[in-house]
C-alpha cells in the first residue's frame, strides 16, 4: 500500500519549487505526495519573524489553525514541514499518521509529548545549521575582539578614530582560553576551527564524557570553572526549562574583565539582566550577539548604542544554500525509511 505524504509549503518557500524535491518519492517508491499551502496570511518577512518567534517560545498551538492541513492530514502517513506549525489538533485529526518530519534541527513546530502519546515519530534535520552557524560564530568572535564592525561603522561616518573601549582586551585567538558551553554539532565544529587558530579549548557539556572530550584534544570543565578561566565564552546549547538562564549573575561575577561572551544559539540561555549589567558597567570586555530576548530589537534598545557589543540580526544560520542542505538531510532520512522501514534522525521524546 502506497504512503501518503503531505508537504507543507510555507512563506519561506512561497513562489519557489524548493519543496518539489519530495516529489521524487512518488516516482521512486510509489508514494502519494500532496502539496498544501500554509501561512497564506503572512505577507512579509517581518510578519513571518513574529510568527516564528511566537511559535519557538510557545509551541505550535499558539499559531492559527491551517484548515487545509486539518483536512489533508486525516489520511496522511507522513507530514513534512519546513517552518510551519503542525498543531496538536492537526495531529489528533490524523487516522494513521506515522511521522512528522521537521526540516529544522529544532522541533518547536510540533508538540512532542502529544506525538509520543500517540506513537507518532518526530524526525528532524540535525546539523543543517552546523556549518553556517559555526563559521558565523568564529567570525563574530573575531569581529567583536578586533573591532571590525565598529571600525567599519565609524569609517562610514567619516570618523577615523582607532581607539575603542576594549583596546586593552583586543587580543588574538592564539593561546587564549576559549570556553564552549555545549559541544554538539555546532559547538564541535567551532572547537575544531579554534584549534586551527591555536587556541586552548575548554568545554562544558554534561552530556559528553570527560574522556571523550579530552580524547578530542579539549579540556573538560564545569560551567563555573569555564566562566572563571575563559577569555571568550561561546554558548551552543538548546533552550529548555533546565538550561534557561544558565549563564546568570553568578557566572558573570566569575568572568574576567577581559572576557567576551558570544551567543549565536538562544537568547534565553543567558540571563538578560545580568548580561546587560555586566556590559553596561564594563565588567566584561564585550559581547557578540546574534539572538535577543526581544526580536526585532526596539529602536531605543541599549544594545544598539553600547560601545562594547557587536549585534547581528539573527543571521548565523543564513546562507544561500541552506535549503538544499536541509532538503538533502531530510531526503536521506525518507529514502532510508522507504528502503528499510526504519527511521533515522528520530527526535528523542
Amino acid at each position: 500500500m502506497s504512503k501518503k505524504i503531505v508537504v507543507m509549503e510555507d512563506f519561506t518557500v512561497r513562489g519557489t519549487d524548493n519543496m518539489k524535491v519530495f516529489d521524487a518519492l512518488a516516482e521512486k517508491y510509489g508514494a502519494v505526495v500532496k502539496h498544501i499551502h500554509v501561512q497564506k496570511d503572512i505577507q512579509n518577512g517581518e510578519e513571518f519573524a513574529k510568527m516564528f518567534l511566537k511559535m519557538e517560545k510557545q509551541g505550535p498551538d499558539v499559531i492559527d489553525e491551517e484548515e487545509e492541513l486539518l483536512e489533508a492530514i486525516q489520511d496522511a502517513d507522513i507530514v513534512i514541514s519546513h517552518i510551519s506549525a503542525v498543531s496538536t489538533k492537526a495531529v489528533n485529526s490524523a487516522n494513521h499518521l506515522e511521522a512528522v518530519c521537521i526540516m529544522r534541527s529544532g522541533v518547536e513546530n510540533v508538540d512532542l509529548a502529544n506525538c509520543k502519546e500517540k506513537g507518532i515519530k518526530v524526525i528532524n534535520a540535525p546539523g543543517r545549521l552546523a556549518v553556517p552557524v559555526s563559521e558565523f560564530t568564529v567570525g563574530l568572535m573575531i569581529s567583536e575582539m578586533k573591532n571590525i564592525a565598529r571600525s567599519h561603522q565609524r569609517m562610514q561616518a567619516k570618523d577615523f578614530d582607532n581607539h575603542f573601549s576594549n583596546a586593552d582586551h583586543s587580543v588574538n585567538l592564539k593561546g587564549k582560553d576559549i570556553g564552549l558551553v555545549g559541544c554538539g554539532m555546532v559547538g564541535s565544529r567551532v572547537a575544531k576551527v579554534l584549534k586551527a587558530f591555536e587556541a586552548n579549548v575548554m568545554i562544558y557539556d554534561p552530556y559528553i564524557s570527560a574522556e571523550k572530550i579530552e580524547a578530542l584534544g579539549y579540556e573538560s570543565v564545569e560551567l563555573n570553572e569555564l566562566c572563571a578561566r575563559a577569555d571568550i565564552i561561546s554558548v551552543h546549547y538548546r533552550l529548555t526549562p533546565e538550561t534557561e538562564g544558565m549563564i546568570g549573575a553568578e557566572q558573570f561575577a566569575l568572568m574576567k574583565p577581559g572576557c567576551y561572551l558570544i551567543n549565536t544559539a538562544r537568547a534565553g540561555l543567558v540571563d538578560e539582566k545580568a548580561m546587560m549589567d555586566a556590559l553596561q558597567n564594563h565588567r566584561i570586555a564585550g559581547a557578540g550577539l546574534d539572538v535577543f530576548h526581544e526580536e526585532p530589537l526596539s529602536e531605543n534598545h541599549p544594545l544598539l548604542s553600547m560601545d562594547n557589543v557587536t549585534v547581528t540580526n539573527h543571521l548565523a544560520g543564513h546562507c544561500a544554500d541552506i535549503f538544499q542542505m536541509t532538503a538533502d538531510i531530510m531526503m536521506h532520512a525518507l529514502t532510508h525509511y522507504f528502503e528499510t522501514g526504519e527511521w533515522i534522525n528520530q527526535v528523542r521524546y
